[in-house]
């Protein structure tokens, strides 16, 4: 009787943890899970109403012409505030979002414009200048770093060598 005992025990310590699992799961996956997606895509929708708000007026007059481009399915807007989203120091307080946005949307203006013909050469150029500068000081950036690794493995090789004579 005492082994009959202990196995319904078993059973029934098994059936609670079977039971406790799926609790937990319903709590933590379902319930808990699915608020954090609801708070994330408030928060989202929220931004984006915001970001849509201080921009719109400017991006309005490039909208149609994106469309037309891309079809009618594309989104000018929300493209324009996820990629503001993944730029390097997005929401740090040194990050100017609205100089880059400036940039990103006079440079959509001038494709759109050149796409037209009605560019007008120093709008194009300056577009052109604006990139070609980032660009250069993100190569010298890259340089910058190279060159520090350089020097580091010299003197650290210069280090062990002096440690060698030693």
């Amino acid at each position: 009787m005492n082994e009959e005992f202990l196995a319904k025990l078993k059973a029934t310590f098994e059936d609670f943890d079977t039971r406790l699992r799926a609790l937990e799961h319903s709590v933590n996956d379902v319930i808990i899970g699915s608020l954090e997606s609801a708070a994330t895509e408030y928060k989202d929708a929220e931004d984006f109403g915001n970001f849509k708000t201080a921009y719109g007026e400017k991006l309005a007059g490039l909208i149609d012409p994106y469309k037309k481009l891309f079809g009618e399915d594309y989104d000018l807007e929300r493209t324009l505030f996820d990629d503001l989203r993944g730029t390097e120091g997005y929401g740090s307080e040194e990050f100017d979002e609205a100089g880059v946005m400036d940039a990103r949307i006079a440079d959509l203006q001038s494709r759109i414009d050149a796409l037209k013909g009605e560019a007008k050469p120093e709008e194009v150029e300056k577009v052109e200048e604006e990139v070609d500068e980032a660009e250069a000081d993100k190569a010298e950036d890259e340089k910058e770093e190279e060159i520090s690794d350089e020097q580091l493995a010299k003197e650290l090789k210069d280090a062990m060598d002096a440690g060698a004579s030693d």
